[in-house]
């Protein structure tokens, strides 16, 4: 998956509340300096099982990097990352760790899977480490409404409210959705420019 992020004068304001449906799910197992070149496959197959009762369409690859092949960190790991995509274009994910002498790769795929299915079932449509960020960028639009539906507030979530508040001035309606156990959060933007950005 690539990454890109084009220079823009101005963001626009959202209204992004329709969850849709989990259509599909990808990811990648990863493991650096550690001898036995199955743990990455092993933590896989562990959360495909465990993913496997929500939709069947479910593809991770694993990735093995050595000092000699791929140069690595400091340290061996075990990590493995996964994102749930949805047919209105929302994506969820997760990433956890490897506890070295805690627990076998399996668990740590099990646990991956379940910290993703726990994201789907919250409902919002960022996950929650994202939250954040989301609402950071809805204060920069311009001046109109922008709306985004939200699982769970996180306590860091309700500190940056406040933060934006401060900063900003930005105060933003929040508006429980009891059906889905979410929230809709609303906001008027500030019509933040990059005056730096030449006007095309």
């Amino acid at each position: 998956m690539d990454f890109y992020c084009p220079i823009v004068r101005e963001l626009t304001p959202i209204d992004f509340t329709d969850t849709g449906k989990i259509k599909r799910i990808r990811g990648s197992a990863i493991t650096c300096k550690i001898i036995s070149s199955s743990m990455a496959s092993r933590a896989a197959y562990a959360a495909k099982g465990l993913l496997q009762r929500l939709l069947p369409d479910i593809w991770i690859v694993t990735d093995v990097h050595t000092p000699k092949k791929n140069g690595c960190g400091p340290s061996p790991a075990l990590s493995m990352v996964l994102t749930a995509e949805s047919t209105t274009g929302l994506a969820l994910t997760t990433e956890t760790c490897f506890q070295k002498n805690m627990e076998l790769p399996e668990e740590t795929g099990k646990r991956a899977a379940a910290m993703l299915l726990e994201e789907v079932r919250k409902g919002g449509v960022v996950d929650t480490s994202s939250q954040s960020l989301a609402l950071l960028l809805m204060c920069l639009t311009p001046e109109d409404v922008s709306r985004i539906r939200l699982g769970a507030l996180t306590q860091y979530t309700i500190e940056a409210l406040r933060l934006y508040k401060q900063a900003f001035d930005v105060e933003f309606k929040i508006k429980p959705d009891h059906d889905t156990k979410t929230v809709i959060m609303t906001c008027l933007g500030t019509g933040y420019r990059n005056m730096a950005r030449a006007s095309t």
